[in-house]
């Protein structure tokens, strides 16, 4: 008798094929999150996740992918500046050394703590003091329980 093997169960494992992996590669030289190249692929960011922790091909995409994707902006600004465009100077010159070339603000401020807490209490005393003209005269407990009892 032909013993039969028993058939899987739950979804087919998703193997990403090597123009899948090529494509990752080009996304995230574009600069797109993963979720973004999720999406594109049609898969779902758990699937993605666990085929990454599998096969290391795919980080090295990934990787590969930011790394063009960098290069190829830094070349264009390289030209930009090599044209003698004012922004793109400016912009690696802000990037590049922020020390010397970063636009720097300074805010300072100065409080005087002694005056806001003698203002607060000042405010205190007289909102106790509106409260008490309002509050109701006190009740004697014993009176109240001696007229209720005749």
């Amino acid at each position: 008798m032909e013993q039969k093997t028993p058939k899987k169960r739950g979804r087919k494992a998703l193997i990403l094929t090597q123009d899948q992996i090529n494509q990752i590669e080009y996304l995230c030289s574009l600069n797109m999150g993963i979720m973004d190249v999720c999406r594109s692929l049609g898969i779902s960011w758990s699937s993605f996740d666990k085929n990454r922790k599998k096969k290391q091909e795919i980080n090295d995409a990934i990787e590969r992918g930011k790394a063009k994707g960098l290069q190829r902006a830094t070349s264009k600004l390289m030209e930009k500046i090599e044209d003698g465009e004012f922004q793109a100077i400016q912009f690696y010159l802000k990037s590049a050394d922020r020390e010397r070339w970063a636009e720097k603000a300074e805010i300072s401020h100065t409080l005087n703590l002694s005056e806001i807490i003698s203002s607060a209490n000042a405010r205190i005393i007289e909102h106790k003091g509106e409260a008490l003209a309002h509050a109701p005269e006190e009740i004697d407990i014993k009176q109240l329980n001696k007229a209720t009892k005749s």
